[in-house]
């Protein structure tokens, strides 16, 4: 497996609600990680026990000491990781509640915008791609590759710049938004929004939207759209990472060969457990507890 993307260093404070308006809110706990939806990605997938690397254009400041130290730790080769001259990596700081919602204020390092060029070697031996926006330039690449060298492939499609979203969707074979993801892709129904997305191009086969408590859709080309339903979790502690885990589990599991509705359930399976745990994508979990919790809850 390898992820493409965005790496950074998160700023994860607790605090006991939201305030109404702006205000000084003390903070219970605080802790520094690394985040970033393509790096977390990885890091679940390690802990899924998947063969793993991380791709993604970093600064040369303090931070990438610490990405490359987290990678390390967590399994996940971190030998392509490109640190690029002059330039500045990702912070982002996460507000986290009582219930376990989250606000980030992020900031997008200046090395996403001006990356070195994208070697195609890097996909070689590489059985699935993973990659996200954040770095449409690379994303874009590492998918044309993938596409050419018939590498299976799954889009993070969070929040991001509508060109940018135009411009990779046609490039990926699945396309995951998240609920505000496919919002500002196409407002209104996810129907409709999910048919959109197919629409762009012949690449995209399924596009799948995830709406949390409530479940997620998807359709396949040529289908009707499905709903599953979301797994029960009980004592949400942080929902941080839970997208990045499912975006994981669900590259797994099609990497192995799973159906479309085994896939989900295993993506899905992944996140929720990883609701239960703290300290973002620390959180998530290994794929023994994935598959004892599909067995728990069958649907």
């Amino acid at each position: 497996m390898l992820c493409v993307g965005h790496v950074a260093l998160d700023l994860m404070f607790g605090i006991e609600r939201f305030p109404e308006q702006p205000t000084k809110t003390p903070a219970h706990s605080f802790y520094q990680g690394v985040g970033g939806m393509s790096a977390n990605a990885a890091v679940a997938l390690a802990r899924l026990g998947a063969s793993v690397g991380f791709v993604g254009p970093v600064g040369d400041d303090t931070a990438a000491t610490v990405f490359r130290a987290h990678f390390e730790r967590e399994g996940v080769d971190v030998s392509r990781l490109q640190a690029t001259a002059g330039q500045s990596s990702s912070i982002s700081s996460i507000i986290l509640d009582a219930r376990g919602e989250r606000m980030i204020f992020n900031h997008k390092g200046s090395a996403l915008s001006v990356p070195p060029p994208f070697q195609a070697a890097w996909l070689a031996n590489v059985d699935f791609l993973l990659t996200d926006p954040r770095c449409p330039t690379w994303s874009q690449a590492a998918l044309t590759q993938a596409r050419q060298t018939g590498i299976p492939s799954l889009l993070d499609g969070d929040v991001s710049p509508l060109p940018d979203l135009q411009r990779l969707i046609p490039l990926a074979d699945w396309v995951a938004f998240s609920e505000p993801g496919l919002q500002g892709f196409h407002a209104g129904d996810v129907h409709l929004g999910l048919q959109a997305a197919l629409r762009l191009g012949d690449a995209p086969q399924v596009a799948v939207v995830t709406l949390g408590p409530r479940g997620l859709y998807w359709l396949r080309r040529g289908e009707a759209v499905q709903h599953l339903p979301a797994f029960q979790v009980r004592n949400v502690i942080d929902t941080l990472g839970a997208g990045d885990a499912f975006h994981a589990g669900l590259g797994l599991a099609l990497a192995c060969g799973m159906t479309d509705r085994e896939a989900l359930r295993f993506g899905a399976a992944t996140a929720a457990l990883k609701c239960q745990r703290p300290h973002g994508i620390l959180g998530a979990p290994s794929r023994a507890e994935v598959e004892a919790l599909l067995a728990a809850q069958v649907f």
